[in-house]
Parts: structure tokens; sequence; C-alpha cells
């Protein structure tokens, strides 16, 4: 059994027929071909007319085209303590943008607005870098997901402040699934959003898609300054044709989630184990002894995700079923108890 992350998943196989169907013949290079044109307007509908849409190859490059092209290397930006930018991405983002990255404490993994006003300081000050985005991740990497009003509510803040405010949506789809609203409705006042693909099922790649306040001429030169320009571009758009066509993401995103409510279920239903952080995506925190944790390494592979905190993670894909998660279960009890005896 595997939960450590979509990631190590397969190929979902809509967008490997997509691939296969994309592989024949000879098309424009750099996005100018027929699928990546398709895929565009698939976008504005989802989205809306006045946006443009870039396609790379990751996260972490799509994370820093996204951030360097709405900011100067004299500025700063704020991020969660545990934002995937500020954690995972070693010092990429700061490297490449030339920016400083403020991390805010969270609370459930969320953005305060207090946190934000604790660091905004020293406007104008030569020696100080100048705050110019809060980056937000959707839903958290705790699993966890902001609501219409707190979104909202941060925008107030950036635009009473000067700020852009960036999304990070590795896993987008699935807090519009578990919000019952559309990608435009959840979009709405974000200036950048990094839509993920990799993690609901794509062989690889991402999409930036830039609102009316950050268009500008210069974001296809920043694109192909941070070498996530692709010349065969048709592989990755494609795979987003097949997401966006008939909202299979709706499907893949509402099935993923419901995975994650079915264990945490199966889990109230034990004594001796603790969910985290709320369950609100197709993400899943236990806090979990590291003995415990690798009696379980020999049944299913997961992330122990902060041995201080004791907090393990569990991410539920496509491929997962329910009757994995009821055996899964099964056998967590067992080995809970078997420590338990064994004390």
């Amino acid at each position: 059994m595997n939960f450590s992350s979509e990631n190590f998943d397969a190929v979902h196989p809509a967008m490997m027929q997509a691939l296969v169907d994309a592989n024949t013949g000879f098309e424009s290079s750099y996005g100018k071909d027929s699928y990546t044109l398709a895929a565009t307007k698939l976008f504005k509908e989802e989205f809306g007319e006045e946006i443009a849409v870039y396609f790379t190859f990751n996260g972490t490059g799509a994370n820093n085209f996204a951030l360097a092209a709405i900011t100067e290397s004299y500025q700063s930006i704020f991020c969660a303590d545990i934002a995937h930018c500020y954690v995972d991405e070693a010092t990429a983002p700061e490297a490449f943008s030339g920016c400083r990255l403020y991390p805010i404490t969270t609370v459930n993994g969320k953005i305060t607005l207090d946190g934000l006003q604790t660091q905004l300081k020293r406007k104008g000050d030569v020696h100080h870098p100048q705050a110019n985005v809060v980056t937000l991740t959707q839903p958290t990497e705790y699993g966890t997901i902001y609501s219409l009003e707190e979104l909202r509510a941060i925008k107030a803040f950036c635009v009473s402040n000067g700020l852009l405010l960036h999304v990070d949506g590795a896993r987008f789809f699935n807090a519009a699934a578990a919000l019952n609203v559309s990608l435009k409705e959840l979009s709405e006042g974000v200036d950048v959003l990094t839509l993920g693909g990799t993690k609901l099922g794509m062989m690889y790649g991402e999409a930036v898609i830039f609102f009316a306040s950050t268009l500008s001429s210069s974001l296809k030169f920043t694109h192909k300054r941070s070498m996530q320009l692709a010349s065969k571009n048709r592989y990755i758009s494609v795979q987003f044709q097949a997401i966006l066509r008939e909202k299979l993401w709706l499907q893949l995103a509402n099935y993923t989630n419901h995975l994650a409510k079915c264990f945490e279920k199966e889990i109230k239903k034990l004594n001796n184990i603790q969910i985290i952080y709320p369950v609100q995506s197709n993400v899943v925190f236990l806090k979990m002894s590291k003995s415990l944790y690798l009696k379980m390494q020999s049944y299913a592979s997961f992330y122990y995700w902060d041995e201080q905190r004791e907090e393990a993670r569990l991410v539920f894909s496509f491929s997962n079923t329910l009757a994995e998660i009821k055996k899964f279960v099964e056998i967590l009890n067992e080995e809970i108890h078997s420590l338990t005896s064994n004390s």
C-alpha cells in the first residue's frame, strides 16, 4: 500500500491516452501548437477570458517563474512557515527571484491576518526588503483549506497594503471540489495562480495563470529565463485538456477527498491514535510515535513528516482504494495494541 504522495502514483489512464493521441505528426514548437491553443481556450472558459496561461515542467519551476514575474529583486515575499516554497524548494525561489522570503506563523497551516500584520514593517526603508507578494498554499501543506471568506480577507489586506496575492495550487483542484465552488470562484482576487497537474495524475507539468492585474509583455521572457518553456509543449498542454474537458478534475478530486474522509472515519474508531489537523482535502496527518511508524512501514509507505512533533502524513491518490484504507487501519490497530501490550 502506498500513501506517500500522488507523485508516487502512475499516470492516470486518461492523461496517458491524451499523450498517446498527441504523439503523432508534426506540430509547432514552444507553445504554438494546436494542443496548447486548445488547452488555453479551456483555461479561459474555466478562469475567465482575461488571463494568460503558461505551462511549466514542475512545481518548483512554476513557483519560481510565477514569483519572479511579479517581483523585483529588492522586494520580499510573505509565505507560510510550512510553505513548500520555503521548506521544500531549497533556496530556488530566493535564488531565482532575488527576493527575501519571510515566513508567517500559521494556524493549522494557514496564514493569519495577525501574522501578516506583524511582518509588514519598514515600508520605504532602503535598508529593508520591500514587501510585494503574499503567497498562500491552497490547500495548505497540512491539507487544510482557506475558505472563500478567509481568502477575501487576505486579499483585502493585500489591496490595502499594495501587495499582490500568489497561490501555490499544487492541489488546487482538491480545494475547489471540497468547497464545491468553480475554479473561477476559488481564484477570485488572486493575481497569480500556480496550478498543479502532476498531483492530479499527469506524467509531468504544471500551469501558471496570470490574471488581469499582472498581465505584461515581459511574462514570456521570464518564462523562458526560468527554463520552463518546453519545446514540445503539446505533451504538457494535452494532459491539461484531459483534466479540464468534461471536468475530469472534479471527478478525481472528489474521489481522493472522499478517501481521506473515509480514512478519517475509520481512524476515529480507534482509541489510541489522533488526527492532528482538520481533514479537508486528500491529506491526513496522524500523531504517531516513531516506533509505530517504523512498524507500519512493513505494510505501507507514507511519510514521517515531523519527527519532533510525531507527525505522520498520508496522501490519497486516484489509484488508492477503500479496501486499502480498511486494511491499513486494521493493521494499524493491531500494531498499536502490540506496542501497548509490550510496553
